[in-house]
């Protein structure tokens, strides 16, 4: 056991102690005529849980689960594109305040349309070997309707990402990259 760690066993050991004793002489003043050992041991349950309280309180960090920054996503599929395509949602919302000739919600969301899709498009390789320029029917397959709509059709990719559907869409995409699947397809 180290210095410190001993000191600070030694100063609980003397606080309960004292505070038995402070309790029992308390109780003797009062004329409540106490029974020690009872007294003794009350204080030596109560002396345990209140340190162990203060330990515990000491490792445990409090967790907000309304808190929806970054820092709690430490998930292992956690992709640093997912960390770009927020920032640029961020930067989106910035650039609109600020006049240019360029149109910048426009860039983000040709920028946020490529980052979906290269999303989708590695997912689909690492976990079913399907490369969709190659095979775009087993693309088809596993995809469906929508997801083959913003990989395939830049129209389509423009709606599927505008302000009013980008939460859909990412939703989507999420569904796709954790749905379970039972044997990995590959080019034939």
């Amino acid at each position: 056991m180290s210095g410190s760690a001993r000191r600070r066993l030694d100063g609980r050991v003397t606080i309960t102690v004292v505070g038995g004793i402070g309790v029992a002489f308390g109780m003797l003043l009062l004329g409540m005529e106490p029974r020690l050992v009872l007294v003794g041991f009350v204080t030596l349950a109560v002396g345990a849980a209140a340190w162990l309280v203060l330990d515990l309180s000491s490792e445990v960090t409090v967790h907000w689960w309304t808190d929806h920054s970054d820092e709690g996503d430490r998930s292992p599929r956690a992709d640093r594109r997912v960390h770009a395509l927020r920032s640029r949602l961020r930067a989106t919302t910035q650039l609109r305040r600020t006049p240019t000739a360029i149109d910048p919600a426009a860039v983000a969301e040709a920028e946020i349309g490529a980052t979906l899709v290269a999303i989708v498009d590695d997912h689909l390789l690492a976990e079913f070997g399907i490369d969709r320029i190659e095979d775009p029917d087993a693309a088809a397959d596993v995809l469906g309707a929508d997801l083959l709509a913003l990989v395939s059709d830049p129209s389509a990719r423009r709606s599927l990402t505008s302000r009013r559907r980008i939460h859909g869409t990412v939703t989507l995409i999420e569904e796709f990259c954790t749905r379970p699947h039972t044997t990995p397809r590959s080019s034939a």
